[in-house]
């Protein structure tokens, strides 16, 4: 082996500054978090398409059993708006009387997490009460939209 090959030196020895920041490694991890985003956000594809009945019948669930999971579904649907609404109160109440705004939005933040579980429960609710597997956010938002307009429409 030759000496030039041993002290080999050139401007990459002190001068290197795409190694210093980590280029290959922020390359790398912001192709994962992309990746992530854009599987996050594309909805996925169903494996099998049927029907509430037919979905039911799979499953071996009798009318009962369905009744009982839609009133489990309003109950949790009910539950989860009332811790929210509660986490909502106590976040004010540590804002007003301790003077605290860390503690208004890590509030905010627990409602939001139990609004989340609310909307989810209520959505099953109404997915088991119109028999209808598949039901998107604008029907879910319609029927709700028609209740309010019934009630003021005896």
């Amino acid at each position: 082996m030759s000496v030039k090959d041993v002290l080999k030196v050139n401007r990459k020895t002190f001068l290197n500054p795409r190694s210093w920041v980590g280029y290959d490694a922020l390359k790398d991890q912001n192709r994962t978090i992309w990746r992530v985003l854009k599987d996050l956000f594309t909805p996925a594809t169903p494996t099998r398409t049927e029907t509430f009945d037919a979905a039911a019948e799979r499953f071996n669930l009798s009318e009962e059993e369905l009744r009982q999971a839609q009133a489990n579904f309003s109950f949790f649907s009910i539950f989860f708006l009332v811790l929210s609404v509660l986490s909502l109160c106590i976040g004010f109440y540590l804002l007003i009387w301790h003077r605290t705004f860390a503690g208004l939005i890590l509030s905010f933040a627990t409602a939001a997490l139990f609004g989340a579980q609310a909307f989810k429960y209520h959505f099953w609710f109404f997915q088991t009460k119109n028999r209808k597997l598949g039901c998107t956010f604008q029907e879910w938002r319609q029927q709700k939209i028609n209740n309010s307009q019934d009630e003021n429409n005896p």
